[in-house]
């Protein structure tokens, strides 16, 4: 499921679309499941959520290329930067997991992640410690870099999917794209994935970096084909959208 919005935070319109039907729902505050969260804990999920949005928001404005008329230049590799508490990312991404596999199997966007339910719940919610076999790291999505310059643009948020990736050392990640970078969770098993450079994977550091790949665009390509087919709708709820 695709979810696709405009002026996150402030007048927020939402688009919720399945592909695989071509079923569209309006919204006005995003995907919303109720009697999973108590307000305690949906508070405890909100606050790592402030967390994420704000170090995202700082981390999309590194330079990573240039863009001139249509044609964007990237330049692929590593970037660091400096978090007090990278812990905390781990913890959101563990939370919004936790949240998309407690949904009734029969909804499109229910995701089984196994034991790890258990685990992430533990960690988001009772702050257990993070054990080594779950880990954290973010990948710039090139998809909106380049398709978006303004951050006040149609933004979009993808599901979690679930899959095998690596080389030499695969592991079973989890990942979801949110505010112009894709999160990959590692599902609790040992050693870490050649998926990622090594200094990318994020728990229980503090000087962190970000990945940037062209492989990022494949991962999210199907939204460009979305926002293509609910342009019209887009602009209905969003005068800053211009129709077809």
């Amino acid at each position: 499921m695709r979810e696709i919005y405009y002026e996150p935070k402030a007048d927020e319109k939402h688009l919720l679309i399945h592909p695989e039907t071509g079923r569209k729902d309006q919204s006005n505050t995003g995907l919303f499941e109720r009697g999973i969260l108590c307000a305690h804990c949906d508070n405890i999920l909100g606050r790592f959520e402030d967390f994420a949005f704000q170090m995202l928001k700082r981390l999309r404005a590194v330079r990573i290329g240039r863009k001139i008329g249509t044609n964007s230049y990237i330049n692929e590799g590593t970037y660091p930067f400096s978090v007090a508490m990278a812990d905390e990312f781990v913890r959101f991404a563990c939370g919004v997991l936790w949240k998309y596999s407690s949904v009734p199997p029969d909804e499109p966007f229910h995701i089984d992640i196994g034991e790890c339910r258990l685990l992430f719940e533990n960690i988001c919610f009772h702050g257990a410690v993070i054990p080594e076999g779950v880990d954290v790291f973010i990948e710039r999505d090139l998809f909106s870099f380049a398709a978006f310059s303004d951050p006040a643009q149609v933004y979009y948020y993808c599901s979690p999917s679930i899959g095998r990736r690596g080389n030499q050392t695969s592991h079973n990640l989890s990942w979801f794209s949110v505010g112009g970078f894709t999160i990959y969770v590692k599902l609790n098993q040992p050693g870490i994935s050649d998926f990622a450079p090594e200094e990318c994977w994020m728990r229980g550091r503090q000087n962190c970096f970000f990945n940037v790949d062209t492989r990022s665009i494949e991962a999210n390509s199907g939204v460009l084909d979305s926002i293509r087919r609910t342009r019209d709708d887009l602009a209905k709820l969003n005068k800053g959208i211009q129709a077809k």
